[in-house]
């Protein structure tokens, strides 16, 4: 049985709707054709030049990345920039993309979501774009720094006491710095982001509360493998014969 590009959105859709997208946003499918025929799609977190090539390479008709293409306003498609090269190569090859940006984030399948699994966070729960649980058991600020970069992969940034006694942590991957503050009011004594400010780790130490910094892209990878097995699951349920891939390009590097 075959599927469209159309169907795929529709997928994704339903998990994570679309009009809860923030207004700036750019989310849904943006590249290609929506009655393009799938067999093969490539997850991403962006839809950088590597992976517009892995996905050829692959045969992949579709990309599903996390962060849009043309979150800024574009007045040309000229490859004369880093984002117009990636998008007329799409164009060139036939590649469709789609993605699932904020509206991602406020469900059980964002970075934030996965790295509290990956971190056997307890009793979590979810407050926007936070979520929040008990460490395993409590430890020092130091430590947990420390298990944090072990779990994502990724080096981690501390900010704070580090003999801070941490037993609740809350999580807001990506550009999250400015929810510390509501992190703290709902009882976490530590709040791991994806890019934290001076401004805010200065705030947040003078308050005695740890802000980690796992960067942006350390706190949201995590994602890629689980939205991966979520659309391959669905495509199965339904007896389509399309073959899901996660990305396996680190645009830093081993880190």
């Amino acid at each position: 049985m075959s599927v469209t590009v159309r169907k795929i959105e529709e997928m994704l859709n339903a998990l994570a709707p679309m009009e809860t997208a923030e207004s700036y946003d750019n989310v849904g499918a943006l590249v290609g054709r929506r009655n393009q025929e799938v067999t093969k799609i490539l997850v991403a977190l962006d839809a950088t030049m590597d992976v517009v090539k892995e996905a050829e390479n692959i045969g992949a008709e579709l990309i599903v990345t996390h962060h849009p293409l043309m979150f800024h306003s574009r007045k040309n498609m000229m490859e004369e920039d880093v984002e117009g090269k990636i998008l007329c190569e799409m164009i060139r090859h036939n590649l469709s993309m789609i993605a699932a940006h904020t509206n991602l984030d406020k469900t059980a399948l964002s970075g934030s979501a996965c790295c509290a699994k990956l971190l056997k966070l307890q009793n979590v729960r979810q407050e926007g774009y936070l979520f929040l649980g008990e460490l395993p058991s409590p430890m020092q600020a130091s430590d947990l720094q420390d298990a944090i970069s072990a779990a994502l992969h990724f080096p981690t940034r501390r900010y704070g006491d580090e003999n801070k006694i941490v037993s609740t942590l809350a999580i807001g991957g990506g550009a999250c710095d400015e929810e510390w503050l509501e992190a703290k009011q709902l009882g976490a004594q530590a709040f791991l982001t994806g890019e934290v400010r001076h401004h805010n780790a200065l705030g947040a130490s003078t308050d005695g509360f740890v802000l980690y910094d796992g960067g942006h892209y350390g706190t949201e990878a995590p994602l890629v493998p689980v939205l991966t097995e979520y659309l391959q699951k669905q495509l199965d349920d339904v007896q389509y014969n399309v073959r899901v891939y996660p990305s396996q390009c680190e645009p830093f590097g081993r880190m």
